[in-house]
């Protein structure tokens, strides 16, 4: 059977929200990030009078940030751009483990204050809003917009996903709301409001029409598709150097030479812009005419990976019993190969053998090359072409019967190591015993694994500690063997 992996769980499904509804905000996921950029020209083409809010701050921020350049008070531009710290609320970005928030560190924030102190184009006020940042700041990328589009909209945001928790009756908490700018005042403030929260963590909710799976508000963009076909239609007419005749006379620019004399960089795109102010405008016309026609994103991801949260979220929920014993049999599996990786390989569930009287819980192919199951074999000496696992959901102790019934499935073809996955060990002494009877009667190695020692293996695989999931198999091979 081929493997049915389980899908991380949505805000929506969190918080018991009919599958039937439409929702206006995206539903993000509850443990992990989602793949997605807060585009503020996707805000403004909402038109609504909170978007016209949201521009109206957005504008104040960057003008303020501007005036204070020119002016040469370096405090104020600290403070400014020092506040945009990660805004762990908002579970936007790419990382596949707990929601960490993609903001700006304090590093970073140095790194953009500089860019911006050393910006001839912010320095001689050329800069008018956020797209110009974004163009013509070096460091500035479309990631980075998103975060300070957030940082600068935390408030209007929070608001928000108040109206939404409202309108769907999803219940809230008072939590703490740091660095929020307030554009009546010009400063960043922190207070407490009513926000969900998901395990320790309060969560912010985005309209769906204000995100973006690939904005359009990029430095490559601009240059590819306004810039550098300008300049191909100025030489084209100029007939210069750049330009070659075709043998029907068609007079032609090639992009990549184009792109040899005229290479992108911040320095180029801010002359050239400068100078060309026009090509500029009829971007940020473009950015918006997208924007509107574009819509609501379509939030078709990527599968995302369940993180060690989201597992013990589920393991949790599952009763010891046969009712539940299919859902667990379907964590486990997903759970192995989470854990596995690359070492363990075409993973199969149910496998019949003995002409379908028998079947195997899971099966999978050794494919390690140097970590724990490789070592069976090469240090070991313990034929393992494959890895066989049983699953028990059972809420009383492992007896002889469940042994006996993965230790029958092993033999020298198939391999002599199995794994045993089951819910708790209360007498973990005698089970070794049992195990260890079994390497003498018949040669059978097997590890048994309680939910304590998968939720230690989950948490190893978040921080990609191979070594660390390496030692834990040691450690309980040695106990068998030691």
């Amino acid at each position: 059977m081929k493997p049915n992996f389980i899908e991380p769980k949505r805000f929506s499904q969190h918080f018991g929200i009919d599958k039937g509804i439409e929702l206006d905000f995206v539903d993000i996921y509850a443990y992990q990030d989602i793949p997605l950029f807060l585009d503020p020209f996707g805000i403004s083409a909402m038109g609504t009078k909170w978007a016209k809010e949201c521009e109206n701050q957005i504008a104040t921020y960057f003008q303020y940030l501007i005036d204070s350049l020119r002016t040469g008070d370096k405090k104020t531009v600290t403070k400014l751009l020092n506040a945009l710290h990660e805004v762990n609320e908002i579970a936007l970005g790419y990382s596949s483990g707990i929601p960490s928030g993609r903001g700006i560190g304090t590093q970073q924030a140095r790194e953009i204050q500089f860019a911006f102190e050393s910006s001839q184009a912010a320095q001689s006020g050329d800069i008018k809003d956020i797209a110009d940042c974004a163009l013509m700041i070096p460091g500035i990328s479309r990631d980075k917009i998103s975060d300070i589009t957030a940082n600068i909209l935390k408030r209007q945001l929070v608001e928000y996903t108040q109206k939404q928790c409202d309108k769907y009756k999803i219940p809230t908490k008072r939590v703490a709301i740091n660095n929020a700018f307030d554009y009546k005042t010009l400063q960043f403030t922190s207070y407490f409001a009513q926000l969900p929260v998901i395990g320790e963590h309060a969560k912010i909710l985005l309209p769906i029409s204000s995100v973006r799976q690939d904005p359009e508000l990029s430095k490559s963009k601009y240059y590819r598709n306004f810039v550098l076909e300008f300049l191909r239609a100025e030489h084209r007419h100029a007939g210069d150097a750049l330009s070659s005749v075709l043998k029907n006379g068609e007079v032609v620019v090639r992009i990549m030479d184009l792109k040899e004399k005229y290479p992108m960089n911040v320095d180029f795109l801010y002359e050239f812009s400068k100078n060309h102010p026009k090509i500029l405008e009829n971007y940020k016309s473009e950015l918006r005419r997208t924007a509107i026609r574009k819509g609501k994103a379509q939030l078709v991801t990527k599968r995302k990976i369940l993180n060690s949260i989201e597992r013990k979220e589920i393991m949790n929920s599952i009763k010891t019993g046969k009712a539940d014993a299919h859902q667990f049999h379907k964590i486990a599996f997903d759970n192995l190969i989470h854990i596995f990786g690359s070492r363990l390989t075409r993973p199969i569930t149910e496998k019949a053998i003995n002409e379908g009287r028998k079947r195997i819980d899971i099966v999978f192919h050794n494919s390690d090359k140097n970590g724990f199951f490789h070592s069976l074999n090469s240090i070991h000496k313990i034929k393992c072409p494959k890895i066989l696992v049983e699953c028990k959901n059972y809420g009383s102790e492992l007896g002889n019967p469940e042994l006996d019934q993965i230790n029958a499935r092993l033999n020298s073809r198939r391999g002599r190591f199995g794994i045993l996955v089951c819910r708790q060990i209360k007498k973990k002494k005698k089970l070794l015993k049992r195990c260890i009877d079994l390497i003498n009667d018949n040669d059978n190695y097997i590890i048994v694994l309680d939910d304590n020692d998968i939720h230690q293996l989950l948490e190893l695989r978040d921080k990609n500690n191979e070594s660390g999931i390496d030692s834990f198999f040691e450690s309980m091979m040695d106990e068998l063997i030691m």
